[in-house]
């Protein structure tokens, strides 16, 4: 019997998702409920199981592929007969089967046997890893093994280009005969190993820097962005930080800025509602959000995720502080679930320590502004009629110019500049 496994709806509003990395390859047996895929969705990277046991007889396509919301994902070939023809994936080569979308047959690869992190490294730089010889314990492929593969790759584009510049028949790598009108200097540079260095790299926009890719142009083509920027003078936050973080590192919680600023944020939406947002197109309606779920913008090797704290309102600085840690190392791992990417109604940004004094963020649409908190700097200002040293952090605001105006963004930039200067004020909020 056949059975085709098609592309459930797996997220709220979601409508079609890019396959990154299959874990399954047309002719193998596979047991119900075993991970076939790595999916990228609007959210976050999925790892889809298939709900039947059989033998894999047809793909979705290629990996980079797009896969809609109810077009077949996978076809397994569930009669009982096949459980006898399993074999380990590692140790087999498939033979050809047909595949979806009207691809051409081509004969399935041997699966490389490698660590998760080798297999990681591979995709970082962009070598296919079954196609890599593997020369560690039982044909496992190691980190020297992508190093050596890229090594042979550089090697052959080198003779490639020689060979079109020479215009003659060239010998690989290791060869010991050139003809007389090959580029003898050429060759001299390749057999040293200094290779030819190309002039460029095209690496494919996928995964999650595509979808990074569609949601910027989608929040900039769609909202009018404008962006209002300030500094504010955080020495009270900086000493009760230092303060507080001593405590908490006795109990393993790191401390930053970041609840704080959750905090001034959060008092600060709920005096201007308007910011707490978003605009129904449709409808023509701004929807005010009654729930205060804040997006923190959060960057990791794969991209830029936006994690959410819901109810940041009801939380306190050490509740939001290991819910921060928690999602941070979530992200990292790329293990955030996708109710953890969703629902946010407010999104705060950072550029970090080392980043720049202002920014401009792009709005996390379809909400209706990004408060943006930059690095925190001791310089001089005039205080009254004195110059002092203070600690000075540069804040910026981008908002949806539809909905929402100059003057009150920048009431609402003050607000929450008011609760950095006085954070004992936040302390207030402990439940």
């Amino acid at each position: 019997m056949i059975y085709e496994f098609k592309l459930p709806d797996i997220g709220e509003g979601l409508h079609e998702a890019e396959i990154i990395r299959w874990l399954v390859r047309e002719g193998d047996v596979v047991k119900a409920d075993q991970p076939i895929a790595e999916i990228q969705t609007d959210k976050a990277m999925v790892e889809m199981t298939t709900p039947v046991a059989g033998k894999v007889v047809a793909l979705a396509g290629p990996e980079g592929a797009t896969v809609k919301v109810g077009e077949p994902l996978i076809v397994v070939e569930t009669e009982a007969s096949v459980a006898g023809e399993a074999t380990p994936i590692e140790d087999s080569v498939r033979e050809p089967v047909p595949v979806l979308h009207g691809e051409t047959p081509r004969p399935a690869r041997k699966r490389a046997i490698a660590a998760p992190s080798v297999r990681k490294r591979a995709r970082e730089m962009g070598v296919p890893i079954d196609e890599v010889e593997g020369t560690g314990e039982g044909g496992r492929v190691t980190l020297a093994d992508l190093e050596r593969y890229v090594r042979e790759r550089e090697a052959a584009v080198a003779v490639a280009e020689l060979r079109e510049r020479s215009g003659a028949a060239v010998l690989p790598v290791g060869g010991t005969a050139i003809e007389q009108k090959a580029d003898k200097a050429a060759w001299t540079s390749i057999a040293s190993t200094e290779l030819v260095v190309p002039e460029e790299e095209r690496i494919p926009l996928r995964g999650l820097r595509k979808k990074i890719a569609e949601k910027m142009v989608k929040s900039a083509y769609t909202a009018p962005h404008v962006t209002g920027m300030d500094e504010v003078d955080v020495t009270k936050l900086v000493e009760i930080r230092k303060n507080l973080a001593s405590e908490l590192a006795k109990e393993q919680i790191k401390l930053t800025y970041l609840p704080f600023i959750i905090k001034a944020v959060t008092r600060a939406l709920k005096q201007y509602p308007m910011f707490n947002a978003s605009l129904d197109e449709e409808t023509n309606e701004i929807v005010l959000k009654k729930r205060y779920h804040i997006g923190i913008a959060t960057a990791t090797k794969a991209g830029l995720v936006v994690p959410v704290i819901r109810d940041a309102d009801q939380k306190s600085i050490r509740e939001l502080a290991i819910e921060i840690a928690e999602l941070s190392e979530k992200a990292h791992r790329q293990a955030l679930r996708l109710e953890e990417l969703q629902g946010s109604t407010f999104t705060i940004t950072s550029t970090g320590a080392g980043g720049g004094w202002f920014a401009t963020p792009i709005i996390n649409y379809p909400e209706v502004a990004i408060f943006g908190a930059h690095a925190i700097k001791r310089r001089p200002v005039v205080v009254g009629d004195e110059i002092v040293i203070r600690d000075m952090m540069g804040m910026s605001l981008t908002f949806d110019h539809r909905v929402i105006d100059g003057e009150p963004a920048g009431r609402f930039m003050r607000t929450v500049a008011h609760y950095l200067e006085n954070p004992e004020v936040l302390l207030l909020d402990v439940r």
